[in-house]
């Protein structure tokens, strides 16, 4: 399981009179790193919106052939179009590939300065080194992250956001540089309150009135949050103290699917289990209270009810025991499934298919569409 995770926020608008952005972006996580890719397509609208999507799609694509930065960036530059009149091209893009190891490689053509959130200090504008490729002049810059930094990346748009209404030349990075400084002591470690505070400042100087596109896309590093999901007994009897003194060991949050289960764990800790009366009126076994565990539900029925809500979205305003499980699975980054495989007698001849009742297959279900969603999971068997 990682150690480290980025939380990512994305917030932009459209320029006055368009109904799509001409910024894009695209986040692409490896296994070793999260890698973001921030286009600017030049004007606005459906053209701009498509060179900007065609530029992150092409680097994000990239990347997933293994080059390295520098390749990527020279195929980038080789491939994008340029305009003949001026010269420039089509699109502007930014690359920041984030190590687990907190470690980030920058890559930015034509766009504004990364700013670097430091965690109890002034945030700084990374100013990088230029370097010549095929003709182009490239912004690279290398530094590392600590945990709850955040670096934040920005378009034009927001570069010049006041112009015409107020602010001759814009609000400009130097501007946007103080804001953040004054704003980030009270919003530290939180992207999402970053990004929005900074869009909702660039709206004001328009008067909500964009004369250009405007993309603020703010990431923060921080330690992983975990997870720890026990299920069903072990078939092997003689290997249940050392199952649940494994579970009890685990670090994160702590949670217990199956009756069975939960009682073999209340009676090793020598404590009682407590029924919450919260859900009582539910289609689903309510969940239980276990000193030293953060949720305790049934095991088969509510697992597959939580995958079922993962695929069909969750009832509006439903809360049961399968939403208690997803609100600490959703919060988890990594998450690790302990599954017992011992078979339960309250599953044989019911008359209903078997493979409802196969623990395994379930839990294979759930942690599928939870990798979907882009969580780390991991599955034991006893």
């Amino acid at each position: 399981m990682k150690s480290y995770a980025v939380d990512i926020r994305t917030r932009r608008f459209s320029k006055k009179g368009e109904d799509i952005c001409g910024d894009a972006v695209k986040v692409t996580r490896t296994p070793d790193s999260t890698i973001i890719v921030v286009s600017d397509g030049l004007g606005s609208g459906v053209k701009a919106n498509v060179l900007a999507t065609m530029t992150v799609e092409l680097a994000s694509g990239l990347f997933r052939g293994e080059l390295s930065m520098l390749e990527i960036v020279e195929t980038l530059i080789a491939t994008l179009p340029v305009c003949k009149w001026r010269n420039i091209a089509y699109s502007t893009f930014s690359i920041v590939r984030i190590y687990d190891t907190g470690h980030v490689t920058v890559a930015e053509y034509d766009s504004p300065r990364l700013i670097h959130l430091r965690n109890n200090d002034n945030p700084l504008a990374v100013a990088g080194a230029d370097r010549t490729i095929l003709d182009r002049t490239i912004r690279e810059s290398y530094f590392r992250l600590k945990p709850n930094d955040a670096v934040m990346i920005y378009t034009d748009g927001i570069v010049h956001a006041g112009v015409g209404e107020g602010l001759p030349m814009g609000w400009q990075e130097d501007g946007i540089l103080e804001y953040v400084s004054q704003a980030a002591p009270n919003i530290a470690g939180d992207c999402t309150q970053v990004a929005d505070s900074v869009v909702e400042q660039a709206l004001r100087f328009w008067h909500d009135r964009p004369g250009d596109d405007g993309t603020v896309v703010c990431a923060r590093y921080r330690k992983a949050r975990h997870a720890t999901v026990l299920t069903g007994p072990p078939a092997d009897r003689a290997l249940v103290n050392g199952v649940l003194k494994s579970f009890m060991a685990r670090k994160g949050a702590r949670i217990v699917c199956g009756g069975t289960t939960s009682h073999l764990l209340a009676d090793m800790l020598g404590r009682q289990l407590i029924y919450d009366e919260r859900f009582l009126d539910t289609d689903l076994p309510p969940i239980a209270k276990l000193d030293g565990v953060d949720l305790v539900t049934e095991g088969i029925l509510t697992l597959s009810r939580a995958a079922e809500y993962l695929s069909k979205g969750r009832p509006q305003g439903q809360t049961d025991a399968a939403t208690a499980l997803l609100d600490q699975l959703d919060s988890a980054d990594g998450i690790t499934f302990m599954v017992g495989t011992a078979r339960n007698p309250a599953h044989q001849n019911t008359g209903l298919p078997e493979s409802i009742f196969l623990r395994r297959t379930v839990v294979e279900n759930l942690a599928k569409q939870l990798q979907a969603q882009g969580k780390e999971t991991e599955l034991l068997y006893f």
